[in-house]
């Protein structure tokens, strides 16, 4: 009895056949369970993905509404076969900004030169436009756009998951394209003659000096160029030239024939016919004693000489090389007989308050990496008036002008990566430099 008992205490082992058969009736209903898991988890990441795709479309939705519908004027979009295409349009702070796709996928929207990712991916992203009149036929026109959907697909990164595509429709806002005649416009760039404007990398774009200097990555889209002249081919854009504004030809013109665009240059604003001709007088220097008289010589700064101008003179000529710097402090008006050269590193500074006019006879010519009133940024503070009969105004290399100028018996030629700030109105312009029109200057200042 006593050995029973002890046999009764000892615990039993598991034998083989009990752990197999345990271990099969867990594979089974593991086997019958993780499906289930792995179900319900891919039935939530497609529930996410579908979520996070319909906040996506709300977003761009949203951004398309704002946007489009307080934009002042549409400039550039994709045709609507483009399945990844794109719109440019002019915000209502007068900043150009571009709708597009990045290399990502991603739906981008900011200034030109500087987007940011908005929503995405996708992998359609299609403008189809109609102006006010057609609501079936696309147009490309983008100064008649009034009417813009957008077709969006939204990619589902989820295995079950499926594409999405959704439809934004916007109105533009009647009268956002700017419909003054065009004698109301104070052109940025008025000539007698002719335009020939092309090359790689060249614009005319505007900008307010009111609200600070030119940004680059942010162009204004307001610059006017006009000639009051009718004869064909007046305007001539080439290359890949870019005219950030409107271009009219002279009062009767045929803007078909007088407006000439070849290569892949662009117009972003309107294209029409001046109902006049725009003032462009001759400009004649001031004639007091001081200004008829013997002149002074040749004004030469040289190396790193520096000289200050604080009252009028007349010089026989200008000559400015090195790193030198003639400065110009108060309300000074300089008569130059015949050139004033400006190259290498030299300097004509304005400083703040003051205001310089520069009557030259001959020929300006401003070169290498010379700079023209930079301080400030205000092309208002020096004013330069050609006096003679086909003159030349010159600018090449990397040289800098802000400046109002005009040059109306006389050529207008900026070339290479020279940049032009301000307002001009001359005989005729060639080149391929950068102008930005400064909209907030103005021609008048004393007698020029």
């Amino acid at each position: 009895m006593q050995q029973e008992r002890s046999n009764l205490r000892r615990p039993k082992a598991v034998t083989v056949l009990e752990m197999v058969l345990a271990m099969s009736i867990m594979a089974i209903v593991l086997t019958a369970v993780l499906p289930l898991f792995a179900g319900i988890r891919r039935n939530w990441d497609t529930r996410q993905a579908n979520t996070e795709i319909v906040q996506n479309a709300r977003v761009l939705a949203d951004h398309l509404h704002r946007t489009l519908a307080a934009a002042t004027q549409i400039t550039d979009v994709s045709p609507s076969s483009q399945d990844k295409g794109f719109m440019e349009l002019v915000a209502n702070d007068g900043t150009v900004c571009r709708y597009t796709v990045g290399d990502d996928g991603y739906v981008q929207f900011g200034p030109l030169g500087q987007p940011g990712d908005l929503a995405g991916p996708v992998g359609v992203f299609r403008f189809t436009c109609y102006d006010g009149n057609d609501f079936t036929t696309p147009t490309v026109d983008a100064s008649s756009i009034r009417f813009v959907a957008v077709e969006t697909t939204f990619a589902n990164a989820a295995p079950l998951g499926a594409d999405k595509t959704f439809t934004t429709r916007v109105y533009i806002r009647a009268g956002t394209v700017d419909s003054q005649p065009a004698e109301t416009f104070a052109p940025g760039v008025a000539v007698r003659d002719s335009i020939t404007w092309g090359g790689v990398d060249v614009v005319i774009d505007s900008y307010r000096s009111s609200e600070g200097a030119y940004d680059p990555v942010r162009p204004g889209a307001k610059a006017v160029i006009s000639t009051n002249a009718t004869g064909s081919g007046k305007i001539r854009l080439s290359g890949n030239a870019i005219l950030r504004g409107d271009a009219y030809v002279g009062p009767g013109g045929n803007v078909e024939t007088g407006l000439v665009v070849t290569g892949t240059s662009t117009i972003t604003g309107r294209c029409g016919v001046l109902v006049a001709p725009v003032d462009i007088p001759d400009v004649s220097a001031p004639s007091d004693a001081k200004f008829q008289g013997k002149d002074e010589g040749v004004l030469e700064l040289s190396g790193q000489q520096q000289q200050t101008l604080d009252s009028d003179h007349h010089f026989k000529s200008i000559q400015l090389s090195g790193d030198s710097v003639l400065v110009v402090e108060g309300q000074v008006t300089v008569v130059v007989k015949q050139d004033f050269e400006i190259a290498d590193r030299a300097e004509l500074q304005v400083t703040p308050g003051s205001v310089a006019v520069l009557y030259v006879n001959r020929r300006v010519c401003v070169e290498g990496n010379a700079v023209l009133n930079r301080l400030g940024h205000s092309p208002s503070r020096l004013h330069i008036g050609m006096t003679g009969s086909n003159n030349d105004f010159e600018m090449g290399g990397t040289a800098v002008v802000h400046a109002i100028l005009q040059n109306p018996q006389g050529l207008v030629a900026i070339g290479d990566q020279s940049e032009f700030f301000g307002k001009i109105k001359a005989k005729s312009l060639e080149g391929g430099g950068r102008i930005h029109v400064d909209v907030d200057c103005d021609f008048a200042v004393g007698s020029l």
